[in-house]
């Protein structure tokens, strides 16, 4: 197994338990997180961390259906919930050579998904929830 794919292991075993305590290790100090609430990327690794910590809690359900790959990069399709409103969408993720993210990038439909999304992470993040 590459230093990638453990890397992609180590991710999917943290969804699976919803369990970030490992996630800075994880990522790359130089980190990149692109996200469709916001027009230019976040960049290092304690944005990419709380961002991705606080999705945990706010996208119930959250469930991982396919993978594809091109060897450092693999997007992942999900679905879940924010309230009521079910969304789809994709993690695009890629690794260094260090099996460290360094690029995180998040798609999401419907707009509607995407708008209760943006409002639940910013109640999450600024701590008014």
């Amino acid at each position: 197994m590459t230093r990638m794919e453990e890397g992609l292991a180590q991710w999917h075993r943290m969804i699976a338990e919803m369990d970030f305590s490992g996630l800075r290790d994880l990522l790359a100090e130089d980190v990149k997180f692109y996200s469709p609430a916001f027009w230019k990327p976040r960049e290092g690794r304690e944005n990419a961390f709380n961002i991705l910590r606080a999705a945990g809690k706010v996208l119930d359900g959250f469930t991982y259906h396919r993978q594809m790959t091109d060897g450092s990069t693999w997007t992942l399709e999900f679905s879940a919930h924010v309230g009521e409103m079910s969304v789809k969408g994709v993690d695009i993720i890629r690794f260094n050579s260090e099996g460290k993210i360094s690029e995180f990038e998040v798609m999401i439909r419907p707009a509607t998904g995407l708008q209760a999304v943006g409002a639940a992470m910013a109640k999450q993040l600024t701590g008014k929830s």
